[in-house]
């Protein structure tokens, strides 16, 4: 008998001993804080951008509309395509809004200076003195890029979203041409010389993508494929000096279908 109570008492003693363990992990299970939320993208940021960028305007032409259509004379010139190579650098604003589980829709502007130099030269040609062996330059310098565009992103591996954007686009362009007729070229008393020179903002869209990774709830980071395509078609004359204006009429040059690609890295501070 005196057995069966001791064995009794031990399976007690056992059994409470199994109920203060479990009781004591579902209690630490209990008191474990929840996992944080996932950060937010919604919010106002502020940050800059830098990179490469290429400048194309691939149809360029240059005509003296005072020479013969015929004769075997050469009336016009027109450029070969181009690309001019550069950076851009500047500084963008925006607000994400963070409308489900993994999607973002938001708005940005920004503006890039720019460092996009295009100058071509095509010579000797024909031009109004016989025969006249003269040399033709024009350049197209993009000196700043500006947008502002709607985005969509999808937030998936990493806290990275992953973007498509578009929008309104703007640049401002520096034009520039001259002729010139070397003095002693087809019996040229003196150099003969037509130069105009202007500066134009013009517009049109830009399209493009990236992925941008929240690094902190604050630090935005992004690298980012935009295309500008510009309605920057653009025409100018010149007047050879020191010949009298009232003698022949002014040379005709042109720069047409314009368009920017621009790779670049970007950091924002969001609020």
């Amino acid at each position: 008998m005196k057995r069966v109570a001791i064995a009794l008492l031990a399976g007690v003693a056992a059994a409470a001993s199994l109920g203060y363990t479990a009781s004591a992990a579902e209690l630490a299970v209990k008191a474990a804080p929840p996992p944080p939320p996932a950060p937010s993208w919604t919010g106002f940021y502020v940050g800059a951008h830098a990179g490469g960028a290429w400048q194309s305007t691939p149809d360029w032409s240059f005509a003296d509309p005072n020479l013969p259509a015929n004769g075997g004379r050469l009336t016009s010139v027109n450029f070969g395509g181009n690309a001019a190579l550069g950076g851009v650098g500047g500084f963008q604003v925006g607000y994400n809004w963070q409308f489900a589980p993994a999607w973002v829709a938001g708005i940005e502007g920004d503006i890039s200076w720019a460092s996009l130099s295009d100058r071509r030269n095509a010579g000797p040609i024909l031009t109004v003195l016989n025969p006249p062996p003269s040399t033709v330059s024009m350049s197209a310098n993009t000196e700043w890029l500006s947008s502002v565009r709607a985005k969509l992103g999808f937030v998936g591996w990493w806290n990275t979203m992953f973007y498509v954007t578009g929008g309104g686009a703007w640049a401002n362009i520096e034009y520039a041409a001259q002729a010139t007729i070397p003095a002693g070229s087809g019996g040229a008393p003196t150099t003969f010389t037509a130069v105009n020179s202007f500066n134009t903002t013009k517009s049109g869209w830009v399209i493009g993508g990236g992925a941008e990774w929240m690094a902190t709830t604050n630090i935005l980071l992004r690298a980012e494929y935009l295309y500008y395509n510009l309605n920057a078609s653009e025409g100018a004359s010149a007047q050879y000096a020191p010949l009298n204006a009232t003698l022949l009429a002014p040379l005709n040059f042109g720069w047409s279908n314009y368009n920017v690609q621009v790779f670049r890295i970007a950091g924002s501070y969001k609020f």
